[in-house]
């Protein structure tokens, strides 16, 4: 991809658009730490990174073309890909630098930063197998995303290969969708016996559902969280969650859009792979634990 560099020249800001229903404000914590990451290496190098959240795919596109003529941003990190993504006609057509969050075999002409599902998704169905769970609930995000139909894809593989009965939820990533997603999956008949949500604001408003209905995490019903954060490590009982640096994440995509407006070939980065952090939502050892601590405290 080329680009004009007097536009690129005179821009100091990267561009970032994000799909999120206007309602839901704050930012979940996942963007707001790899925004940190991207900040720290864009300051160095004298940028700022501008947020836009858009409903849609035409609204990031208008927003992208805006961008481009009034050349107030020298280049964009683009999230939440889809297969054949209406987004990267335009960004070619505009000549506007860019850095994917997809698959590094995406495309071979953009600059991407992959993460690795497979062997998370393996770490956590091993857990709850380990823990006895043979019903197991997924609430996820839009299903038009490729990343979550990546971990659609490995959710369903790894309950093939330990025989365990599986449904899936699409969802929103916001507190009001976590928990009617949750609701839905209290009145199923084979009614789960543990719950993976695809981030931590869902897994929290769905702890609160279950709490409600007058089960107990984890001994009623197991809770997981994707992606790691202080809500989770402060939350009642603490969530077991996928755990990254999401500031490094952060970091790496903006250095590989760096390189794309240094003129560099695109290059095809991999973020570190997620550890699983066990905590006392999924083990009912943890929570025995964690329950006596405070009753100690209270006495």
């Amino acid at each position: 991809m080329t680009s004009s560099p007097r536009s690129v020249a005179a821009a100091h800001a990267v561009g970032l658009c994000l799909h999120r229903p206007r309602r839901r404000v704050p930012l979940e914590p996942f963007w707001t730490q790899f925004m940190r990451g991207a900040e720290r290496v864009l300051a160095d190098r004298g940028f700022s990174l501008t947020l836009q959240v858009v409903v849609d795919f035409d609204e990031e596109i208008a927003t992208y073309r805006r961008w481009r003529e009034t050349g107030q941003i020298a280049g964009v990190i683009v999230a939440d890909l889809v297969d054949d993504d209406g987004r990267l006609p335009v960004l070619r057509e505009l000549g506007l630098p860019s850095l994917l969050l997809a698959p590094d075999d995406f495309t071979a002409d953009l600059a991407t930063v992959s993460t690795e599902a497979t062997m998370t998704m393996h770490f956590v169905m091993e857990h709850l197998a380990a823990h006895g769970h043979q019903s197991v609930a997924r609430v996820t995000g839009p299903p038009t995303f490729l990343h979550t139909r990546e971990r659609d894809a490995e959710f369903t593989a790894e309950a093939a290969r330990l025989g365990m009965r599986v449904t899936t939820l699409a969802c929103d990533y916001t507190a009001d969708g976590g928990a009617s997603a949750t609701s839905r999956v209290l009145a199923l008949a084979d009614r789960p016996t543990a719950v993976i949500y695809d981030n931590d604001v869902m897994a929290l408003a769905g702890v609160t559902v279950m709490r409600e209905a007058g089960l107990a995490v984890p001994h009623d019903i197991a809770v997981i969280a994707w992606d790691d954060s202080i809500q989770c490590q402060l939350a009642s009982p603490p969530l077991t969650a996928t755990a990254r640096d999401l500031v490094a994440y952060g970091a790496l995509a903006a250095r590989g859009l760096l390189d794309v407006l240094d003129g560099l070939p695109p290059t095809h980065r991999r973020s570190s792979q997620p550890v699983l952090v066990v905590r006392a939502s999924s083990d009912a050892a943890l929570a025995v634990s964690t329950e006596g601590a405070l009753d100690a405290t209270a006495g």
